[in-house]
């Protein structure tokens, strides 16, 4: 079938392709939501009542919807009163954890700060103590994000808490004439530093009251709740992951498109299928491959170009987890070998098909489903990071006979389409593939033993990568070493926002234009541009450059920063 595309040029550029909810209006938040059964029962979770986890990888949607419930309870007397704070900003204050004695107070009360800001700034409620006033609250939350610590900020610090927290939202309640409130608490999982994380959950377990009910987005993989944290008693965990083999998956897809792009763009609808499946089950993922496809070259063939868009999108996601590496230098090991335990899960399913298209032919049913006995305890954390950066899907785990525990996965679609793991062809046939893929499943999982996918020699190095002594190199001998077992000096750990703040502004993503404003002003590092109260002023300094554009480049500053400390 060939290829019908239609687009207006003037319209690519604009919103329907942002991918990011942070960044839509309250309107096209709502104009453009999936209204699908999956989305209804997510929104009845965060507006129950109950403290709840809502989790799923980077992408699949955990701010759209806590931003709708936001939306919808805000404008409906009847419904909950709603609380909407986003912690994305919060590895900013990692430094305290290097410098600062009272760090864990510090963070706390920014907490509190973040939650108590958008109560007095939304409700026209106040805390009836002068160092709680919305000005100090919200300088000190400013404060504290720009590294900016100071003494004056001590009374504060030792004054906010939980019971004055409640106390502020019931006020908030009576004014407003509601029952009870919804937290909506966004970007939750702060998984680049485990004592905030700890400390984050203590409060949100804490929080939590008859009339208070907290919901936290966070990451299916690594987010560690603490000690004092209990999924199921302190919350109920809800997946918004969406499972590719669900009978609903196309449909809630579709509806994506139909609300945003349907009057715009036409696309052949194999193809369409084909991105969706693609996507693995990650709505952003998807707006983002309709745009690639959209913007690919009109002169090559419907196969080739699709084709070239999932390569893209492959080599994206895996240079994306590759990543993880640099800004957790750590699990430098642990990330390179789950990485080859991705690949090997790949070729274990290539194989099957193969060997089963040949057995069966016309009956053939194709199988990406994989089950993995005795996986070693060391590996968990590498399954984890994978599940993490959305590269594998675990479905629920299954017994086979007495004490046999066969854990299933499915590992990112767009790889296996890449990897031609699905059908065995020379070419790449996109009904095929879509006919496949739809089409109906072998019965039981593809079943390997860990050692068989990890060889035993790969499974010895999953390990984490202490960093070495500064003074005499000599690698650290345990996790949390304080001195050098050798020459006694100290041992400080890295700091991943102090390694952000020094990157230099001529090595992140520009236009040669943008790159020339930079190297003519007075800013060389983030750190600079963060710092600076006057950057658009100074920007404009450069001939030739508006507020307008100044504001550009400072938002792409701040979109690359967010990124990595995301």
């Amino acid at each position: 079938m060939a290829d019908q595309l239609e687009v207006d040029l003037s319209f690519f550029d604009n919103s329907e392709y942002e991918e990011r909810a942070d960044y839509l209006t309250n309107e096209q938040l709502l104009d453009w939501t999936a209204n699908s059964l999956h989305f209804q029962n997510i929104q009845k979770k965060l507006i129950q009542v109950g403290a709840k986890l809502i989790t799923g990888p980077r992408g699949t949607g955990k701010t759209h919807q806590m931003r709708c419930a936001y939306n919808t309870c805000l404008n409906d007397d009847s419904l909950p009163l709603p609380i909407y704070v986003t912690f994305n900003h919060y590895l900013r204050l990692e430094t305290y954890l290097h410098n600062k004695s009272n760090a864990l107070d510090i963070f706390h009360a920014w907490v509190l700060c973040k939650i108590s800001f958008d109560v007095i700034n939304s409700f026209d409620v106040n805390y009836n103590k002068e160092c709680l006033s919305k000005t100090k609250i919200y300088n000190f939350i400013k404060d504290m994000e720009r590294n900016i610590y100071n003494d004056d900020y001590d009374e504060l610090i030792s004054t906010i808490n939980i019971s004055l927290t409640q106390a502020l939202i019931h006020r908030a309640l009576d004014t407003k004439g509601r029952k009870r409130a919804i937290l909506l608490l966004d970007d939750a999982a702060l998984t680049l530093t485990r004592d905030y994380m700890v400390e984050f959950f203590d409060i949100f377990r804490s929080i939590k009251s008859i009339k208070i009910s907290p919901k936290a987005s966070v990451y299916p993989g690594t987010t560690q709740y603490g000690p004092r944290f209990h999924i199921g008693q302190d919350a109920e965990q809800v997946s918004i992951w969406m499972d590719v083999q669900d009978k609903d998956y196309i449909p809630f897809m579709n509806t994506i498109i139909d609300k945003r792009f349907r009057e715009h763009v036409k696309i052949d609808d194999q193809i369409l299928n084909l991105l969706m499946y693609a996507s693995f089950g990650i709505p952003r993922a998807y707006i983002s491959l309709i745009r690639s496809y959209v913007d690919s070259d009109k002169n090559k063939t419907q196969q080739q170009r699709i084709n070239l868009v999932i390569q893209s999108r492959c080599e994206n996601i895996i240079q994306e987890f590759l990543s993880i590496a640099e800004k957790i230098k750590q699990y430098g090991s642990v990330i390179n070998i789950g990485n080859k335990f991705l690949f090997s899960l790949i070729n274990s399913i290539k194989e099957f098909n193969y060997e089963n298209s040949e057995k069966k032919g016309d009956t053939f049913k194709r199988n990406i489903i994989i089950g993995i006995e005795d996986i070693d305890e060391k590996a968990e954390r590498m399954i984890k990071f994978l599940v993490e950066a959305g590269l594998l899907f675990e479905m629920s785990m299954v017994s086979h006979g007495q004490e046999r525990k066969l854990r299933r996965f499915v590992p990112h679609l767009a790889l296996l389409i890449k990897e031609k793991a699905l059908i065995k062809s020379r070419g790449f046939n996109v009904s095929q593939l879509v006919s496949v893929l739809s089409g109906p499943s072998e019965k039981h999982p593809i079943r390997r033993k860990f050692n068989r996918v990890l060889p035993d020699k790969e499974i010895a190095n999953i390990k984490i990568d202490l960093p070495e002594c500064p003074n005499c190199s000599t690698a650290r001998i345990a996790d949390g070493q304080k001195f050098c077992h050798i020459c006694g000096s100290e041992l400080v750990d890295g700091s991943i926002f102090k390694e952000c703040m020094s990157k230099k502004l001529s090595e992140l993503p520009f236009t040669d234009f943008q790159h020339k404003v930079i190297r003519i002003s007075k800013f060389k590092t983030i750190e600079d541009v963060l710092m600076s109260d006057d950057t658009i002023i100074e920007l404009k300094k450069v001939k030739q450059v508006g507020p307008k554009y100044a504001e550009k480049i400072i938002n792409k500053i701040n979109a690359w920063t967010n990124e990595f400390l995301y």
